[in-house]
């Protein structure tokens, strides 16, 4: 038995009709495939179902969301794009928050039942590889909570989790960054499991209307940026980069704006609600969006030394092992597995 939560918009007009909710998905497939017939398929519908959900929704909004023409198939209107990507930038916005809240559930239903698997608690920032691992678990649960990675080490240094989650770019320093880091992973208290490289960068229409490649380009463009939240590690990485290039913030204009994960802040992009922003290629990708590639970072696990041998802790480790997990890693843009599941000192990566 396993507990998931799933967002669900409910649009309602003055004399209380609704639109049913399988519209959504109906759009998601009809973007993605381009004929109603393969849509419907993929939603589990007839094809008259179809066809009578689109016109109920046409009467509903008095506009339709889907063009058919013969010979070049389905695809949605100006308004249909808005819904679609309006839902998938709510659901890219709430899924760590309803995440987190799920595995807490899901612990709480397990711990009532006779049998119930070892629970391992960790903190980490939201990423696509984190997500996969919960499907890689059978023997134990997965509890966890997305923080920026200072708040997640801090956590692992109080005794409020067993694993911390917490990354770092290759190649370069971000020195604030860097003595954080040092203070909070004592060499003789924790050590690290080594996980994936990713690649960040920035993200654009699928056409690149500013022409952006470089990070020299934010300096230069009449843009809309949307960016993570000041306490992430993307915030930090990309201060860095831009400080290194001697560019102020100030002049970047939506600079302040804010999301919160990075498929966030592809969909806001992909909704036309912004022309730029900095994230993994994951999401870009997800988005059907233009990616230039700027920076690898590591993705990394803290744990405590003393604990290495616990079954726990063990199983965990056996987990990123995986072959089958970490070809399902590697199938993701951008990531790479890097000795994934070796463990070592944090002098390896922090005072060297």
């Amino acid at each position: 038995m396993h507990i998931n939560i799933l967002p669900r918009w409910d649009y309602e007009d003055g004399q209380g009709q609704r639109l049913h909710p399988m519209v959504l998905s109906l759009l998601e497939h009809i973007n993605r495939r381009g004929r109603l017939t393969t849509a419907a398929k993929d939603c589990g519908l007839s094809y008259r179902h179809a066809w009578n959900l689109l016109n109920e929704s046409t009467t509903f909004f008095n506009s339709p969301l889907v063009l058919m023409e013969k010979g070049r198939g389905a695809q949605l209107t100006a308004l249909g794009q808005k819904l679609l990507w309006s839902n998938q930038r709510i659901e890219a916005r709430l899924h760590p928050e309803m995440e987190s809240l799920a595995t807490e559930l899901n612990v709480e239903l397990q711990s009532s039942m006779a049998n119930h698997t070892p629970v391992v608690r960790i903190y980490a920032s939201h990423g696509y590889a984190v997500a996969l691992m919960t499907q890689f678990t059978s023997d134990y649960q997965v509890e966890i909570h997305y923080h920026a990675p200072q708040h997640a080490l801090i956590a692992l240094n109080e005794g409020r989790c067993r694993i911390a989650g917490f990354h770092q770019p290759i190649g370069m320093d971000i020195p604030s960054q860097k003595a954080r880091y040092q203070k909070l992973l004592d060499p003789q208290r924790f050590g690290i499991i080594r996980f994936v490289r990713r690649q960040q960068g920035l993200m654009f229409p699928a056409d690149n209307p500013h022409n952006i490649h470089r990070i020299e380009d934010l300096s230069n463009g009449d843009f809309r940026f949307i960016n993570r939240q000041s306490n992430s590690g993307t915030r930090e990485l990309l201060e860095q980069l831009l400080s290194d290039k001697e560019i102020d913030t100030s002049t970047i204009s939506g600079y302040q704006n804010q999301e919160y994960t990075h498929s966030a802040i592809a969909a806001h992009i992909a909704s036309d609600m912004a022309d730029l922003g900095f994230g993994v290629e994951a999401a870009a990708r997800r988005f059907g969006l233009g990616f230039a590639p700027i920076i690898e970072e590591y993705y990394l696990w803290a744990y405590p030394l003393e604990a290495e041998k616990d079954d726990d802790i063990q199983a965990f480790i056996a987990t990123l092992s995986n072959p089958e997990f970490q070809s399902k890693v590697n199938q993701l843009p951008g990531y790479q597995c890097d000795h994934s599941g070796v463990t070592c000192s944090t002098n390896w990566l922090l005072f060297s």
